[in-house]
């Protein structure tokens, strides 16, 4: 069995957002206000589903477009922050990217993915993807992501857990 077998993402858009997410590169200025108010994990929400749109915002927290992504508590937030306002939506392509591949990154650390198989996911050269793995400070509290074992259903469990 490789190392890559059971791994359950084909490229880097099927990688969930990490929730313990913070901003960092690829954050617009827009993007680290919303987050002081409702967290950076659901601004990345906004932006991956609102992403490159103008979207006006309602004072009415229910009537409010981002109630079904981020709860009535955080759509209150920008209600009452961004009431009666139409904002850009940035796209966030750079921030989203960033907080995907850290668990990819993080899983070619504790050798459970090649190199090779993380530039394939992530959409990179090869020679860069080690260079983010070897070089960089980019993923390293990240947890990579939980992987089954892949196993035959006819095959007998010769060492059962009691």
């Amino acid at each position: 069995m490789s190392a890559v077998d059971g791994f359950p993402y084909k490229e880097l858009a099927d990688i969930p957002i990490p929730r313990d997410v913070q901003p960092g590169p690829g954050w617009s200025a827009q993007m680290r206000e919303m987050a002081d108010h409702i967290g950076a994990y659901d601004t990345l929400i906004i932006s991956e589903r609102y992403g490159g749109q103008d979207v006006y915002i309602p004072i009415d927290a229910a009537k409010n477009p981002f109630h079904p992504l981020i709860g009535a508590a955080k759509s209150r937030a920008i209600s009452f922050v961004y009431g009666r306002l139409t904002l850009a939506i940035p796209t966030a392509r750079y921030a989203l990217n960033v907080a995907r591949r850290a668990s990819i990154i993080a899983a070619v650390r504790s050798d459970m993915l090649t190199v090779a198989h993380a530039a394939r996911i992530m959409g990179v050269r090869r020679d860069y993807a080690s260079k983010l793995v070897n070089r960089t400070q980019e993923g390293l509290g990240a947890e990579p992501p939980a992987i089954g074992r892949k196993v035959d259903p006819r095959q007998i469990d010769m060492f059962a857990e009691a």
